[in-house]
């Protein structure tokens, strides 16, 4: 696919601009040169392109917050070779587009996975636009260390001991102008265990000097309370998880957040509900699946022994060295797993609603596909369910949609270019069917994804050629 700039009008919209307003009376938008350049009642002329949508809403294209392109969903128990997981990553970033996602935010990727997503998009490939935290900063022996991320991942990077290390993995990004900002894993066990050691306070110290020097703001990794803790004192930008699997905000908490301006990103599709799937096996028949994710991913999250394997994997990875393998292995069948997930989706929803209604901002991210282990962290369709999730738990339908454009790109200081509808940003954009104001699923009724002026069906950015 050859890089043109593109000129298209698109008529007759009930609009929704990403400022909070939606308009009764039907409008037009001129984008030229890949940027909106008039919105009103306007018409077009006949020689140029024209989009009528018939009514249709138009709103600002999605923003995913919280996305890992290098990772593809059950690819450890498919044992795909390297050319398989090319083709996945590419499948997967037109699976953004398709689902209305024009804009993500990588939040933990190798150098060179960077660079070959780049050199894919600036050439010409489908996708959305790529920005990036890196490094990602964790400890030796701690979270991500010794092989976790599993060959399947791609390319890794080294743990941080010491300023040197820390100074030699931002020289591994320079040259790019992808990166908005850096990463530190916070994380000492998952759950209630402590497992793994956090940062040092003198290497989170330099990570956050060298990260000052390079004006990129700090985003953490961090679900319990001291790990949140370190995060706030680290005077971090963004909490990437909402946490709160096991306790709620205290007042406190909430009042360091809104002296810092830290956001919040949601994660909650990912982290918690598609985990319940392996329950309710018939989310993956959703004909909404089948036309964005590949046939032999779906077959690897029905697949019985794959869910049993995961669990192994899991508990082996999370639970105290000195617990005998026996009793590991039997944790599955003791553990009601089922009711543990669904205590800890109800919790953290219920954190992100108060931090909300707090004042907080409050961004959309799925953490697809967090784990190479994990069966079904679907690219794309994941921020659809995220933002499901959003409006079932109570959040105003214009503040979710917010959350998915507007404060994403405030967060990520591109409010020059992406987030809203407005004269002289990037003609991104979604049109559905249905009203998103009044329909949780409207955005599955999606008509055309708009990135840079380029209007396509989901099936046909499905269909581009990665070549």
């Amino acid at each position: 696919m050859k890089k043109i700039t593109h000129t298209l009008w698109v008529i007759n919209a009930r609009l929704i601009d990403g400022l909070g307003n939606a308009y009764k009376d039907l409008k037009s938008i001129y984008i030229h040169e890949g940027r909106i350049r008039q919105i009103g009642n306007l018409t077009p002329p006949d020689h140029e392109k024209v989009l009528d949508v018939k009514g249709a809403t138009v709103m600002p294209g999605l923003i995913d917050a919280h996305v890992h392109l290098q990772s593809v969903p059950g690819s450890v128990f498919r044992k795909d070779d390297e050319s398989r997981l090319q083709k996945y990553r590419y499948h997967q970033l037109r699976s953004y587009l398709a689902c209305g996602v024009t804009t993500v935010l990588d939040n933990a990727i190798a150098g060179p996975m960077l660079r070959e997503f780049t050199q894919y998009l600036e050439s010409g490939g489908a996708g959305p636009r790529i920005f990036a935290l890196a490094p990602a900063f964790y400890p030796p022996n701690g979270y991500l260390d010794n092989g976790m991320l599993t060959a399947y991942w791609g390319p890794h990077w080294r743990p941080a001991k010491d300023r040197t290390d820390v100074v030699e993995l931002f020289r591994e990004y320079e040259g790019t102008d992808r990166v908005i900002g850096v990463k530190v894993m916070l994380e000492t066990g998952f759950g209630k265990a402590n497992i793994w050691p956090l940062l040092s306070k003198k290497v989170r110290d330099i990570i956050s000097d060298e990260s000052r020097k390079r004006n990129l703001p700090l985003y953490a990794h961090a679900y319990k309370k001291k790990e949140q803790k370190t995060g706030l004192d680290m005077g971090v930008h963004c909490f990437v998880h909402s946490g709160f699997m096991f306790t709620q905000p205290t007042d406190r908490f909430i009042r360091r957040m809104k002296e810092l301006g830290t956001y919040v990103t949601t994660t909650l599709s990912c982290t918690f509900d598609q985990m319940l799937v392996q329950f309710q096996r018939e989310r993956l028949d959703n004909p909404y699946l089948n036309l964005r994710v590949p046939r032999e991913l779906l077959e690897t999250a029905r697949d019985d022994r794959v869910w049993e394997d995961y669990y192994d994997r899991f508990f082996k990875l999370s639970s105290p060295k000195w617990l005998p393998s026996f009793f590991i292995r039997a944790l599955p069948k003791l553990i009601n797993i089922e009711k543990s997930i669904k205590a800890c989706l109800e919790s953290a929803s219920r954190a992100i609603l108060t931090l909300h209604e707090a004042g907080i901002p409050i961004v959309a991210g799925t953490d697809a596909s967090s784990w190479p282990v994990f069966p079904n962290f679907f690219h794309g369709t994941s921020m659809i369910r995220e933002m499901e999730l959003l409006y079932n738990i109570g959040i105003p339908p214009m503040d979710v949609i917010a959350s998915a454009t507007r404060v994403p790109a405030e967060m990520m200081g591109k409010t020059d270019r992406i987030g809203t509808l407005e004269k002289g940003k990037y003609g991104d954009m979604v049109v559905v069917e249905k009203d998103p104001l009044k329909d949780p699923s409207a955005l599955e009724s999606l008509l055309w994804t708009i990135k840079g002026g380029e209007a396509r069906t989901p099936e046909e950015w499905m269909a581009c050629d990665p070549t």
